[in-house]
Protein backbone atom coordinates (compact mmCIF):
# COMPACT_ATOMS: atom_id res chain seq x y z
CA UNK A 1 0.00 0.00 0.00
CA UNK A 2 1.11 3.55 -0.66
CA UNK A 3 2.72 5.61 2.31
CA UNK A 4 0.34 8.43 1.97
CA UNK A 5 -2.82 6.56 2.48
CA UNK A 6 -2.03 3.49 4.08
CA UNK A 7 -3.22 2.66 7.67
CA UNK A 8 -0.21 3.37 10.07
CA UNK A 9 0.41 0.79 12.38
CA UNK A 10 3.05 -0.78 14.68
CA UNK A 11 2.34 -4.27 16.54
CA UNK A 12 4.32 -4.93 19.55
CA UNK A 13 5.29 -7.65 22.39
CA UNK A 14 4.61 -6.24 25.53
CA UNK A 15 6.81 -6.14 28.60
CA UNK A 16 4.89 -6.70 31.78
CA UNK A 17 5.52 -3.59 33.64
CA UNK A 18 3.33 -2.59 37.15
CA UNK A 19 0.81 0.11 36.46
CA UNK A 20 -0.23 3.18 38.16
CA UNK A 21 -3.99 1.33 38.50
CA UNK A 22 -2.60 -0.82 41.78
CA UNK A 23 -2.69 -4.05 39.91
CA UNK A 24 0.32 -6.59 39.79
CA UNK A 25 1.70 -6.60 35.83
CA UNK A 26 0.32 -9.02 33.92
CA UNK A 27 2.32 -12.56 33.55
CA UNK A 28 4.66 -13.27 30.32
CA UNK A 29 2.86 -14.78 27.51
CA UNK A 30 -0.38 -13.94 28.86
CA UNK A 31 -0.24 -9.91 27.79
CA UNK A 32 -2.19 -8.40 25.60
CA UNK A 33 -0.89 -6.67 22.74
CA UNK A 34 -1.61 -3.17 21.47
CA UNK A 35 -2.03 -1.63 17.79
CA UNK A 36 -2.03 1.90 17.38
CA UNK A 37 -3.51 3.24 14.20
CA UNK A 38 -3.24 7.04 13.33
CA UNK A 39 -6.09 9.21 11.09
CA UNK A 40 -6.20 12.94 9.90
CA UNK A 41 -9.23 14.63 8.66
CA UNK A 42 -11.26 11.44 9.11
CA UNK A 43 -8.77 9.23 6.93
CA UNK A 44 -6.07 6.55 8.10
CA UNK A 45 -2.79 8.17 7.28
CA UNK A 46 -0.07 8.51 8.64
CA UNK A 47 1.49 11.13 11.26
CA UNK A 48 2.85 14.37 9.72
CA UNK A 49 4.56 16.53 11.63
CA UNK A 50 2.55 19.37 13.13
CA UNK A 51 -0.38 18.05 11.95
CA UNK A 52 -3.48 17.16 13.87
CA UNK A 53 -4.59 13.68 14.25
CA UNK A 54 -6.29 11.24 15.81
CA UNK A 55 -4.17 8.35 17.82
CA UNK A 56 -6.34 4.90 19.06
CA UNK A 57 -4.84 1.88 20.99
CA UNK A 58 -6.76 -1.13 19.95
CA UNK A 59 -5.73 -3.73 22.95
CA UNK A 60 -6.37 -7.93 22.48
CA UNK A 61 -4.93 -11.10 22.87
CA UNK A 62 -3.01 -11.96 19.46
CA UNK A 63 -1.50 -15.32 20.57
CA UNK A 64 -4.19 -17.22 18.76
CA UNK A 65 -5.64 -18.47 21.42
CA UNK A 66 -8.69 -16.47 21.47
CA UNK A 67 -9.52 -14.26 24.32
CA UNK A 68 -12.99 -14.08 26.03
CA UNK A 69 -12.16 -10.90 27.78
CA UNK A 70 -12.12 -7.87 26.76
CA UNK A 71 -9.56 -4.95 28.71
CA UNK A 72 -10.75 -1.94 29.81
CA UNK A 73 -9.39 1.37 31.22
CA UNK A 74 -7.33 2.46 28.19
CA UNK A 75 -4.81 4.93 28.83
CA UNK A 76 -3.19 6.90 26.02
CA UNK A 77 -0.50 9.41 26.84
CA UNK A 78 2.27 10.70 23.91
CA UNK A 79 5.50 12.38 25.47
CA UNK A 80 6.01 15.30 27.35
CA UNK A 81 5.83 18.12 25.44
CA UNK A 82 2.98 17.16 22.63
CA UNK A 83 0.53 19.52 22.44
CA UNK A 84 -2.64 17.36 23.43
CA UNK A 85 -5.90 19.15 21.87
CA UNK A 86 -8.87 16.35 23.12
CA UNK A 87 -8.87 12.94 24.63
CA UNK A 88 -11.76 10.36 24.03
CA UNK A 89 -14.10 9.42 26.50
CA UNK A 90 -12.36 5.87 27.01
CA UNK A 91 -9.17 7.02 27.25
CA UNK A 92 -7.81 4.76 24.11
CA UNK A 93 -8.13 7.73 21.80
CA UNK A 94 -6.56 10.64 21.92
CA UNK A 95 -6.34 14.06 19.21
CA UNK A 96 -3.22 15.63 19.26
CA UNK A 97 -0.53 18.26 17.13
CA UNK A 98 2.38 16.12 15.80
CA UNK A 99 5.99 16.87 16.95
CA UNK A 100 8.65 18.00 14.74
CA UNK A 101 10.35 15.42 14.91
CA UNK A 102 11.61 11.56 13.43
CA UNK A 103 9.17 9.65 15.72
CA UNK A 104 6.58 10.31 18.63
CA UNK A 105 6.56 7.89 21.64
CA UNK A 106 3.22 6.98 22.85
CA UNK A 107 2.75 5.03 26.30
CA UNK A 108 -0.09 2.82 26.73
CA UNK A 109 -1.36 1.11 29.77
CA UNK A 110 -4.96 -1.11 30.33
CA UNK A 111 -6.64 -3.31 33.31
CA UNK A 112 -7.18 -7.13 31.98
CA UNK A 113 -7.51 -10.81 33.10
CA UNK A 114 -4.42 -12.36 33.81
CA UNK A 115 -5.92 -15.43 31.73
CA UNK A 116 -7.58 -13.28 29.32
CA UNK A 117 -8.22 -17.14 27.34
CA UNK A 118 -9.91 -18.42 30.42
CA UNK A 119 -13.54 -17.45 30.69
CA UNK A 120 -13.55 -18.64 34.14
CA UNK A 121 -10.34 -15.95 35.55
CA UNK A 122 -11.53 -12.97 37.70
CA UNK A 123 -7.87 -11.85 38.61
CA UNK A 124 -7.00 -8.42 37.02
CA UNK A 125 -3.90 -7.30 35.86
CA UNK A 126 -1.99 -4.43 34.45
CA UNK A 127 -0.38 -4.40 31.08
CA UNK A 128 1.29 -1.66 29.35
CA UNK A 129 3.72 -0.38 26.33
CA UNK A 130 5.58 2.29 24.75
CA UNK A 131 5.56 2.44 21.55
CA UNK A 132 7.78 4.71 18.87
CA UNK A 133 5.36 5.59 16.12
CA UNK A 134 7.10 7.53 12.95
CA UNK A 135 6.55 11.49 11.68
CA UNK A 136 6.96 12.56 8.11
CA UNK A 137 8.30 15.43 7.72
CA UNK A 138 6.64 18.95 7.29
CA UNK A 139 7.65 21.00 4.16
CA UNK A 140 7.90 25.04 4.64
CA UNK A 141 5.65 27.37 3.72
CA UNK A 142 6.94 29.68 1.00
CA UNK A 143 6.66 33.27 -0.04
CA UNK A 144 5.17 34.15 -2.82
CA UNK A 145 4.29 37.51 -4.92
CA UNK A 146 1.00 38.10 -5.81
CA UNK A 147 -0.44 40.57 -8.27
CA UNK A 148 -1.11 43.84 -7.49
CA UNK A 149 2.09 44.08 -6.15
CA UNK A 150 3.95 48.08 -7.16
CA UNK A 151 6.00 49.92 -6.57
CA UNK A 152 5.10 51.26 -3.19
CA UNK A 153 2.13 48.79 -2.59
CA UNK A 154 3.09 45.51 -2.00
CA UNK A 155 1.26 42.33 -1.92
CA UNK A 156 2.85 39.11 -1.20
CA UNK A 157 1.31 35.62 -0.05
CA UNK A 158 2.85 33.18 2.39
CA UNK A 159 1.41 29.98 1.12
CA UNK A 160 1.83 26.31 2.43
CA UNK A 161 3.32 23.56 0.89
CA UNK A 162 0.69 21.49 -1.37
CA UNK A 163 2.12 17.82 0.17
CA UNK A 164 2.49 17.74 3.59
CA UNK A 165 2.19 21.07 4.57
CA UNK A 166 4.10 22.68 7.64
CA UNK A 167 0.96 23.69 9.70
CA UNK A 168 2.82 25.70 12.44
CA UNK A 169 1.44 29.15 12.79
CA UNK A 170 2.75 31.75 10.98
CA UNK A 171 4.59 35.09 12.23
CA UNK A 172 3.94 38.24 10.68
CA UNK A 173 5.98 41.41 11.98
CA UNK A 174 6.02 44.92 10.57
CA UNK A 175 8.30 48.24 11.13
CA UNK A 176 7.57 51.46 9.88
CA UNK A 177 8.43 54.91 9.79
CA UNK A 178 7.32 58.21 9.01
CA UNK A 179 11.14 58.98 7.65
CA UNK A 180 12.22 58.18 3.98
CA UNK A 181 14.65 54.92 4.86
CA UNK A 182 14.35 51.67 6.71
CA UNK A 183 13.16 51.37 9.68
CA UNK A 184 15.31 50.86 12.39
CA UNK A 185 15.52 48.66 15.27
CA UNK A 186 14.15 51.81 17.71
CA UNK A 187 10.85 51.72 15.85
CA UNK A 188 7.83 50.02 17.16
CA UNK A 189 7.76 45.96 15.99
CA UNK A 190 4.43 45.20 16.04
CA UNK A 191 3.78 41.17 15.82
CA UNK A 192 0.35 38.95 14.54
CA UNK A 193 0.44 35.17 14.96
CA UNK A 194 -1.98 33.52 12.65
CA UNK A 195 -2.69 29.95 13.40
CA UNK A 196 -2.87 27.46 10.75
CA UNK A 197 -4.84 25.05 12.79
CA UNK A 198 -8.70 24.95 13.02
CA UNK A 199 -7.96 23.64 16.72
CA UNK A 200 -6.14 26.42 17.37
CA UNK A 201 -8.91 29.29 16.45
CA UNK A 202 -10.32 31.22 19.40
CA UNK A 203 -13.48 32.72 20.28
CA UNK A 204 -14.01 36.67 21.10
CA UNK A 205 -16.62 38.24 23.25
CA UNK A 206 -15.53 41.72 21.14
CA UNK A 207 -17.94 42.56 18.20
CA UNK A 208 -16.35 43.08 14.49
CA UNK A 209 -17.50 45.75 12.39
CA UNK A 210 -18.92 44.60 9.13
CA UNK A 211 -15.10 45.52 7.01
CA UNK A 212 -17.21 46.24 3.98
CA UNK A 213 -19.15 49.18 5.56
CA UNK A 214 -16.06 50.36 8.06
CA UNK A 215 -14.68 54.24 8.21
CA UNK A 216 -11.10 54.51 8.15
CA UNK A 217 -11.24 54.60 11.86
CA UNK A 218 -12.93 51.46 12.46
CA UNK A 219 -10.64 49.44 9.52
CA UNK A 220 -7.45 51.39 11.95
CA UNK A 221 -9.32 50.32 15.41
CA UNK A 222 -10.48 46.86 14.45
CA UNK A 223 -8.74 45.14 11.59
CA UNK A 224 -6.05 46.81 10.03
CA UNK A 225 -2.04 45.67 11.04
CA UNK A 226 -0.74 48.97 11.14
CA UNK A 227 -2.23 52.44 10.45
CA UNK A 228 -0.24 55.39 10.00
CA UNK A 229 2.47 56.47 7.70
CA UNK A 230 2.20 52.83 6.44
CA UNK A 231 -1.38 51.03 6.35
CA UNK A 232 -1.38 47.28 6.30
CA UNK A 233 -3.43 44.22 6.47
CA UNK A 234 -3.92 40.39 5.73
CA UNK A 235 -6.70 38.02 4.25
CA UNK A 236 -6.91 34.41 4.47
CA UNK A 237 -6.01 32.73 1.27
CA UNK A 238 -8.92 30.92 -0.24
CA UNK A 239 -8.39 27.06 -2.68
CA UNK A 240 -8.49 27.05 -6.34
CA UNK A 241 -10.54 24.25 -8.72
CA UNK A 242 -7.46 22.18 -7.80
CA UNK A 243 -7.82 21.96 -4.37
CA UNK A 244 -5.02 24.47 -3.82
CA UNK A 245 -3.85 27.96 -2.58
CA UNK A 246 -5.06 30.06 -5.11
CA UNK A 247 -2.33 32.71 -5.68
CA UNK A 248 -4.49 34.23 -8.43
CA UNK A 249 -4.86 37.95 -6.60
CA UNK A 250 -8.96 37.14 -6.33
CA UNK A 251 -8.94 37.63 -2.53
CA UNK A 252 -12.08 38.97 -1.02
CA UNK A 253 -13.31 40.83 2.34
CA UNK A 254 -14.90 37.40 3.43
CA UNK A 255 -10.97 36.46 4.27
CA UNK A 256 -9.90 39.52 5.71
CA UNK A 257 -8.22 38.81 8.86
CA UNK A 258 -8.70 41.41 12.38
CA UNK A 259 -5.40 42.13 14.08
CA UNK A 260 -8.07 42.66 17.14
CA UNK A 261 -8.35 39.05 17.18
CA UNK A 262 -5.76 37.77 15.45
CA UNK A 263 -7.02 33.90 15.73
CA UNK A 264 -10.74 34.50 14.87
CA UNK A 265 -9.77 32.29 11.84
CA UNK A 266 -7.22 29.74 11.23
CA UNK A 267 -5.73 30.48 7.64
CA UNK A 268 -5.35 26.56 6.64
CA UNK A 269 -3.96 27.75 3.28
CA UNK A 270 -1.93 30.46 4.01
CA UNK A 271 -2.55 34.38 4.17
CA UNK A 272 -1.85 37.45 2.20
CA UNK A 273 -0.50 40.62 3.31
CA UNK A 274 -1.02 44.32 2.02
CA UNK A 275 1.49 47.25 2.81
CA UNK A 276 1.02 50.80 1.30
CA UNK A 277 1.89 54.21 2.38
CA UNK A 278 -1.17 56.12 3.98
CA UNK A 279 -2.31 59.17 1.78
CA UNK A 280 -1.30 62.83 2.21
CA UNK A 281 0.51 65.89 0.42
CA UNK A 282 3.94 65.35 1.54
CA UNK A 283 4.18 62.10 3.22
CA UNK A 284 7.35 60.22 3.71
CA UNK A 285 7.37 56.10 4.31
CA UNK A 286 9.09 53.08 5.21
CA UNK A 287 8.31 49.64 6.41
CA UNK A 288 9.92 46.51 7.26
CA UNK A 289 7.49 43.47 6.11
CA UNK A 290 9.07 39.61 7.30
CA UNK A 291 6.90 36.75 7.17
CA UNK A 292 8.41 33.10 9.86
CA UNK A 293 7.32 29.78 10.32
CA UNK A 294 9.02 27.15 12.70
CA UNK A 295 12.00 30.25 13.32
CA UNK A 296 12.87 30.24 9.34
CA UNK A 297 12.42 33.33 7.40
CA UNK A 298 9.88 32.84 4.90
CA UNK A 299 9.38 36.48 3.16
CA UNK A 300 11.04 39.93 3.84
CA UNK A 301 10.14 43.11 2.11
CA UNK A 302 11.40 46.39 2.62
CA UNK A 303 10.48 49.75 0.54
CA UNK A 304 11.46 53.83 1.35
CA UNK A 305 10.33 56.91 -0.51
CA UNK A 306 7.76 59.86 -0.75
CA UNK A 307 4.54 60.18 -1.49
CA UNK A 308 3.37 63.62 -2.69
CA UNK A 309 -0.55 65.43 -4.59
CA UNK A 310 0.42 67.78 -7.23
CA UNK A 311 -2.63 70.39 -7.94
CA UNK A 312 -3.53 68.70 -11.71
CA UNK A 313 -7.00 70.31 -13.12
CA UNK A 314 -8.51 71.21 -9.67
CA UNK A 315 -7.70 68.06 -7.97
CA UNK A 316 -4.57 66.34 -6.93
CA UNK A 317 -2.40 63.43 -8.82
CA UNK A 318 -1.24 61.38 -6.39
CA UNK A 319 2.52 60.10 -6.84
CA UNK A 320 4.73 58.29 -4.72
CA UNK A 321 8.65 57.35 -5.52
CA UNK A 322 10.32 54.44 -4.01
CA UNK A 323 13.88 55.31 -3.07
CA UNK A 324 14.95 52.12 -1.50
CA UNK A 325 13.96 48.91 -2.48
CA UNK A 326 14.62 44.96 -1.34
CA UNK A 327 12.20 41.92 -1.41
CA UNK A 328 13.24 38.63 -0.14
CA UNK A 329 10.48 35.70 -1.27
CA UNK A 330 11.59 32.11 -0.59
Amino acid sequence: MRLATALVAWFIVLVPAAGAQGLPACPPGKTMSVVITTEERGQEAPLVATHEALLTAEVADRTGSGYTDSPDRIVITPQPGVEVVKRGSDGSSVILFAPNASSLMVAVSWRQSVDPANPDEEAKCTGSATLSVPVLAARPARGVRQPGSRGESVTFAVAPAVRRPNLEPLVITIRSTGRVRFPRRKERLRTWVVPMRTAEQKRYRGHLPNLAYATYKQKCRFWWFTCGPVNSDMARLGIDSRGRPDLSGSNSLAGSLAFTQPSRWAARYGIVINAFPAAGRNRPFGFDVQARQSGRLLARVRRAGRCTDTPLNGGFFHQCKVTRSTTLLR
